[in-house]
């Protein structure tokens, strides 16, 4: 076959003499099998009576005349072609003939005998890839045997992930029968589309089958078998959606056969089944079969009921799902494996282990020996390996090859990490898992080796509780009103707001904005603070609308202390978190104004006066009538607020602490090792270690393995290195310069020098508060 010049092009190839390109097809093309039998097909495929696969051309007929009459008309096509036959490849009129692997005759088709001699000459296969080539070369033959799936069964059930490869009698039985099946295939008639067609299908519970029979001289003789496995979502299916999907795969498998006639005979076994293939109401059938039978719609069959022993299709795809066993091979089996079961060593309980490695343990040898000629009276004439037993010297003992300490089981070094494995393997904490061997077992040290255990154990560590609430910060009333406000962002019904409020008057501004910007935010404010004034101190939490450069240059030029919050921790800006609640059940209402309105001129906790009154002095004109000398400016006492303030914040302290049972966490100090974890997460995930603590309480800044620099509040940091001071101690303060930006977002002091990080000396403590002093040591 000629290439064009493009091709050819493709084909290009180097050598050291230069590039050279084919000129022709070649072999070794992917596509070059396609293209040669593209164009023998577009030769010969106005040709009746042939059959073109590649190289290999069929030619019959029903008479002698006949095919001769054809051959001459394909010999004149090919030499006009200009194609060339090899003479000592080609057979003419032959009564049989081997052609892909089948032999044709008269009396129809048959398997090849080399395929079918191929087959029964395999061996037993001894692993899946082996069963794979086997089913293989057994399904290019299934068209002759029916029941394929069946009698496959035992051996698919091997090929699934989850299996493991146990080949048995069942297995062995079936390979067997599907060689004995192979070697005495049936002979498949020829398809004739004049002949009355009949197609058997049926469906057990894990596979399907089906038979195309023709009517030859009064008798069905079969055209073709099939037969395929259910998976596993079809194997859950109802009976009757299962013999429906059988009827409706085998017409399709035989589609070739099928199609274009104007009709064929469906027998099935299931008595239901016919109304709904003939009748077709779909909208009173399930929708399972509903959808089957649209499929089928592209023929036109005509359903028959046929009991299941009449049926063609053999039955034993539903009533006998495997073949019979020989009981006696069986037992033979079953013996073996007992026999073999028998024959292995017993393993050694934890006792005879025990007492194994004691004999073999140097340190129990020589304590087993002092248990019986006696220990010396001083320690000093103790040998090193046994003076960790010279304190346990009255209640040691020896019985039956194992040292005991009363009633506990004394264990050998080299079990020792197993015996601790075994304690804590239900990962109880400590007590729990003191408690599991305090009365079985016992070695030097046991108790400092637990501990290490369970302190040191991933598992539990990732899984430990969230750590308990600290006792309760709450915020002084500011000198003078406007002075420290609180900001924060918030969603209502798909809109943005800004909510603004003071901590002096508890006065609160809820603005909408149209863009969560940095921009957008300083447009508010700067809305708010031509109208109220500039305050010193702002804190917010870590949103990028507030840790942007743009809002860090905005606070820096207005002389603005901006601080924020500990990430993932809203209780630590707890003033902005409620008036975010207030505005929200503000927006709720019918009108929003009026009802901000009112806010503003009702007294609030813990003040007992109003937003208005502590701001500016008078009371607001609302819907309510008022007097006009009510409306007078009149300034509360501020004494008497700041102690109401007080005793309500104290009181709310109190029942908060008790409330949480809150307690002070161990304090912190740099260079601690800690785990991370926030109040959304579930385990402790990820380690860091303390670089140093913000100005505001509880927070610090944390660097992790990867080099991040992250904040976190003292709740969300637990210490990995438990064996330290539980007392307060002097951590380093960081703060930022103007407009400085951190990965870890510190509380900034606008009003300030450039903070500086610098470590104190660690003060050691005892648990009862006493400083722990390096020991003096005196020289001579």
């Amino acid at each position: 076959m000629a290439l064009d010049e493009e091709s050819s092009k493709l084909t290009t190839f180097i050598t050291p003499n230069g590039r050279y390109c084919f000129k022709r097809l070649p072999f070794g093309i992917t596509s070059a099998p396609e293209i040669f039998q593209r164009r023998m097909q577009e030769l010969l495929h106005d040709h009746e009576g042939t059959v073109v696969y590649m190289d290999d051309i069929l030619v019959f007929g029903a008479t002698l005349e006949e095919h001769n009459s054809r051959l001459k008309k394909v010999m004149e096509t090919i030499r006009a072609s200009g194609l060339k036959l090899n003479r000592q490849k080609c057979k003419f009129r032959q009564a049989s003939i081997h052609f892909l692997g089948q032999v044709i005759s008269q009396e129809g088709v048959t398997p090849s005998p080399e395929r079918v001699s191929a087959i029964t000459a395999l061996e037993t296969p001894t692993n899946v890839s082996e069963l794979k080539r086997v089913l293989g070369m057994v399904n290019y033959v299934g068209r002759y045997i029916p029941n394929l799936s069946q009698i496959l069964h035992p051996l698919n059930e091997l090929l699934k992930n989850a299996v493991a490869w146990v080949w048995d009698s069942q297995q062995e039985a079936a390979f067997q029968k599907v060689k004995s099946l192979i070697s005495s295939a049936p002979v498949l008639q020829y398809f004739d589309p004049k002949l009355p067609t009949v197609v058997g299908a049926d469906a057990s519970s894990y596979g399907l089958g089906g038979v195309l029979m023709q009517n030859h001289g009064g008798t069905l003789k079969p055209v073709a078998y099939c037969s395929r496995t259910l998976n596993e979502a079809e194997k859950k299916y109802a009976q009757i959606e299962k013999e429906c999907l059988a009827s409706v795969w085998a017409s399709e498998k035989f589609y070739l056969y099928l199609c274009g006639l104007e009709s064929y005979k469906l027998l099935t076994d299931h008595k239901p089944l016919v109304t709904l293939i003939n009748h077709r109401d779909l909208d009173k059938t399930p929708l399972r079969c509903q959808r089957l039978l649209i499929r089928l719609m592209k023929f036109n069959p005509v359903a028959e009921y046929i009991p299941g022993k009449n049926l063609i299709v053999p039955d034993v795809l539903s009533r006998h799902p495997e073949s019979k066993v020989d009981d006696t091979k069986l037992s033979e089996d079953i013996q073996a494996y007992v026999d073999s079961i028998a024959e292995l060593e017993r393993p050694k309980t934890v006792l005879e282990r025990i007492k194994a490695e004691t004999e073999k343990d140097e340190t129990l040898q020589k304590v087993g020996q002092y248990i019986k000629s006696g220990w010396p009276r001083y320690r000093k004439d103790v040998v090193r390996p046994a003076l960790d037993y010279f304190m346990e010297r009255s209640s040691l003992s020896e019985h039956n090859g194992l040292v005991k300490r009363g009633n506990q089981i004394v264990i050998p070094q080299i079990m020792r990490t197993e015996m601790l494995e075994r304690i804590h393997h239900g990962h109880q904490g400590l007590n729990k898992s003191r408690e599991r061997y305090n009365d079985a077992i016992w070695w030097p040290k046991i108790s400092h080796a637990v501990k290490e255990k369970v302190s040191s154990c991933p598992h539990c560590n990732e899984h430990k509780p969230s750590q308990s609430r600290e006792p309760l910060i709450t915020t002084p009333l500011p000198k003078l009103p406007w002075q420290k406000l609180a900001a924060d962002l918030c969603e209502f019904k798909g809109k943005h707001f800004l909510v603004v409020i003071d901590y002096y008057s508890r006065w609160l501004e809820v603005l909408s904005l149209t863009q969560t910007t940095s921009e957008a935010v300083i447009s508010k404010l700067m809305s708010i603070f031509i109208r109220f004034g500039i305050p010193e101190e702002l804190i917010t939490d870590n949103g990028p609308q507030f840790t942007s450069r743009q809002f860090q240059d905005f606070t820096s030029k207005y002389d603005i202390q901006h601080t924020t919050s500990s990430p993932y921790y809203p209780q630590a800006n707890g003033m902005a978190e409620r008036a975010v609640r207030t505005a929200k059940s503000i927006l709720r209402q019918q009108d929003p104004q009026l009802a901000l309105l009112i806010y503003r001129d009702t007294a609030t906790e813990p003040t007992k006066e109003s937003p208005a009154r502590l701001l500016m002095g008078r009371r607001l004109r609302t819907t309510v009538p008022k007097l006009h000398h009510q409306l007078r400016p009149s300034w509360p006492n501020l004494s008497t607020v700041r102690q109401t303030d007080a005793k309500a914040k104290q009181a709310y302290e109190n029942t908060y602490n008790r409330r949480y049972s809150a307690k002070q966490l161990p304090a912190l100090g740099v260079g601690d090792r800690v785990r991370l974890k926030t109040d959304s997460e579930k385990t402790w995930r990820g380690t860091g270690v303390i670089q140093a603590s913000c100005s505001t309480p509880r927070s610090f800044v944390v660097k992790t393995p990867q080099g991040d620099t992250i904040r976190r509040n003292r709740r969300h940091l637990q210490i990995v290195n438990q064996e330290r001071n539980d007392s307060p101690t002097q951590s380093p303060k960081v703060s930022n310069p103007p407009g400085s930006i951190t990965s870890a977002t510190c509380p900034t002091q606008n009003n300030s020098e450039t903070g500086s990080l610098t470590s104190s000396p660690r003060v050691l403590r005892t648990r009862s508060g006493r400083v722990v002093k390096p020991a003096v040591k005196l020289t001579y």
